[in-house]
């Protein structure tokens, strides 16, 4: 009986270590799938860039030198001398009276800086991670909808694989984006809202992009 009782008693201890095993590595197996998550979150992070964090800029402003190539959304190079944008369209809608001119916004930059090498065709196709541009002031949605569409947020394409671009030499470049917007002007104040363009299949942000020489 004794003995029986001993047995008993080992076994539960047994019992006992391995649910505590258990426990431990599904808490362990947890924490890890927990940080993996939170590792793809991070990784997929999207770069949000607010409107109103952005400002009106001209032809002038823009950098022109020859350290610098622009280029549309669909790879075509382009000389910022002649960019041509709609200026004072004048509507009046429900009694509202309002004038919508193309602007081009500051520069945001979409990749690092890195080589590339002499006479090496670069390929620029998703060259970094996701960003967009979001219209944190929405006003006039109902008007602006009929008459140009309206978007709340707006992707910025990292496809530049129509781009085509040989450097001379070794340099360092990086890339930027501009946002081409538009500009509501009212009676007594005015605004920025989003442009979108097609690319390929999908919709987004209105820009040029310009590969800048850096080194």
């Amino acid at each position: 009986m004794k003995k029986s009782i001993s047995v008993i008693l080992l076994m539960a201890a047994i019992l006992n270590l391995l649910t505590g095993c258990t426990v431990q590595n599904q808490s362990e197996q947890k924490h890890k799938s927990s940080e993996h998550n939170q590792s793809k979150k991070e990784e997929t992070a999207i770069d949000i860039n607010k409107l109103s964090s952005l400002h009106e800029i001209s032809i002038s402003e823009v950098s022109l030198s020859d350290k610098s190539k622009f280029f549309d959304l669909e790879g075509n190079p382009i000389d910022m001398r002649e960019i041509s944008l709609k200026i004072g369209e004048y509507y009046i809608i429900d009694d509202c009276s309002i004038t919508i001119s193309e602007v081009i916004l500051s520069p945001i930059q979409i990749s690092a800086n890195y080589k590339v090498l002499k006479d090496q065709y670069v390929e620029f196709a998703n060259i970094a991670s996701y960003s967009s541009v979001e219209n944190d002031n929405i006003q006039m949605k109902n008007i602006l909808q009929r008459i140009i569409g309206f978007n709340t947020i707006l992707p910025i394409s990292h496809n530049l694989s129509q781009i085509q671009f040989i450097p001379s030499s070794d340099i360092v470049i990086t890339i930027y984006f501009y946002p081409i917007c538009y500009k509501v002007d009212a009676i007594n104040y005015s605004f920025y809202t989003l442009k979108g363009a097609h690319q390929f299949d999908g919709l987004y942000c209105d820009g040029i992009y310009e590969i800048r020489i850096v080194e």
